[in-house]
């Protein structure tokens, strides 16, 4: 699975691009058809909080998921896309495992 991170306007550390890396490769136990995945680490300075937003696109075969999270800083907004991307990639996989079990046998 090839992990990408792409910071929006800024550079990031290389433990923060580590911690970011082991936690999305997390994913792959839950849905072993992962291809891909991209993540965009944006910091929104127009806000007066300075909320940050991580935005992950992962690339399933037949469709791509778009999740998003946000928090005071990179790790907690990293979190949270991630918890919500593991419900996608859950729904995702049981959604291919309903369709394989309802597929009439060939003859």
């Amino acid at each position: 699975m090839n992990i990408t991170l792409e910071p929006v306007d800024f550079n990031i550390s290389q433990e923060l691009n580590d911690h970011m890396r082991e936690m999305f490769n997390k994913l792959s136990k839950y849905n072993d058809q992962i291809v891909g995945i991209d993540l965009y680490l944006k910091s929104n300075t127009n806000d007066e909080d300075g909320e940050k937003t991580v935005d992950a696109k992962i690339f399933l075969p037949g469709n791509d998921i778009f999740v998003s999270g946000e928090g005071s800083d990179f790790v907690s907004a990293g979190q949270d896309c991630y918890e919500v991307a593991k419900r996608h990639v859950r729904k995702a996989k049981e959604k291919v495992k309903d369709r394989q079990q309802n597929r009439p046998d060939k003859y």
